[in-house]
């Protein structure tokens, strides 16, 4: 993904008004920074970061993620984003036409398939084009209509999860169920 993403930095850098943005890239903790070397090259605008994968998101005004969890953690943070996804032909042609499992998938990310209806867009494969994700970041930042639809529908993802407290009333539920077993010895 990354030759289409520093596509889409260069041609947002080159528009009006975004000449002066920064792009952050939130390595995975599996990868070092060799291994973007290649495709950030000599970008000044470009930025890369290990480990703060949460505060690139609390700052960014957009993010552009690959489909994981790191989507559902957009959500969480409140950050408009587009999610994409793209893999090699064969792995999709063998997903399409033998496992049929595009068939009975709607959505990819986390979030979406949370509602069951796209808080947000995701581009997959074919539809993760430079002039795609390219449109669907300025939308993201210039649209307010557009950010804010996106921000209500992660009330309803937050809210299918357990809304606030969910974290707490799981570990009280715990902590219950262990004193159980411990009280039956």
């Amino acid at each position: 993904m990354m030759p289409v993403c520093m596509e889409v930095a260069d041609r947002l850098s080159a528009r009006p008004g975004w000449e002066g943005v920064r792009f952050v890239v939130a390595g995975a903790p599996a990868r070092s920074e060799a291994d973007y070397a290649p495709y950030i090259g000599g970008r000044t605008n470009v930025d890369l970061v290990f480990g703060r994968t949460y505060d690139v998101l609390r700052y960014a005004d957009a993010a552009v993620i690959n489909s994981g969890t790191a989507s559902l953690e957009a959500v969480l943070v409140g950050t408009p984003q587009v999610v994409c996804w793209s893999s090699s032909p064969v792995t999709v042609w063998v997903a399409r036409n033998v496992l049929r499992v595009m068939d009975h998938i709607k959505y990819i990310s986390l979030g979406n398939l949370c509602i069951d209806r796209p808080a947000f867009r995701e581009l997959i494969q074919e539809d993760f084009t430079a002039e795609a994700v390219t449109a669907e970041v300025v939308r993201l930042v210039e649209d307010g209509g557009y950010r804010e639809k996106m921000l209500a529908d992660y009330a309803d993802i937050r809210q299918s999860l357990g809304g606030s407290g969910a974290s707490r009333a799981v570990a009280r539920a715990m902590i219950e169920e262990l004193d159980e077993l411990l009280q039956r010895g």
